[in-house]
């Protein structure tokens, strides 16, 4: 055997692998599309009590909003109240990190407009005990990215 073929040999394995592998990815996929989908994940009572204790969200939210993650933290909200909660939730994020303005707000919008990875982890890399890091972290991930697609809609 010589180099050639050896290194044929070893190309036709790469694509051979390659190919099982895209056709199972390709299989789930179909599968995932058969399926409904399910519903969108609904802010936690956890995540509900943390945003109600932090006095710089609680500043940003509107009475109705506040009343929706009172009702999500008591474990009684509906389902109008939990989405109420969610929207109320990323509107004062929202407004606290304009109020902040400055480098935040332009990093922000900078990392949205790179992708909801570099958005993620730019909103991680806030210090701790940053007030928006702080009502990041308590926002859940259903909210965390409906944040984001909001930004990135504005400026996109």
């Amino acid at each position: 055997m010589n180099r050639s073929t050896l290194r044929l040999a070893a190309v036709s394995a790469v694509a051979a692998v390659t190919l099982g592998a895209g056709a199972g990815l390709a299989q789930a996929s179909q599968a995932a599309e058969a399926r409904p989908a399910a519903a969108p994940a609904a802010l936690s009572a956890a995540d509900a009590r943390a945003l109600l204790t932090n006095p710089a969200v609680k500043a940003e939210l509107k009475a109705e909003d506040t009343r929706a993650l009172r009702a999500v933290a008591d474990g009684t909200a509906s389902k109008a109240q939990s989405r109420a909660a969610i929207s109320g939730a990323v509107k004062a994020l929202f407004n606290l990190m304009k109020r902040h303005g400055g480098k935040l707000w332009d990093d922000a919008v900078k990392a949205a407009k790179s992708g909801w990875g570099k958005f993620r982890s730019y909103m991680n890399g806030l210090s701790w005990y940053h007030p928006v890091r702080i009502a990041w972290v308590a926002l859940g991930a259903e909210a965390q990215y409906q944040l984001y697609t909001y930004i990135r809609s504005l400026f996109a």
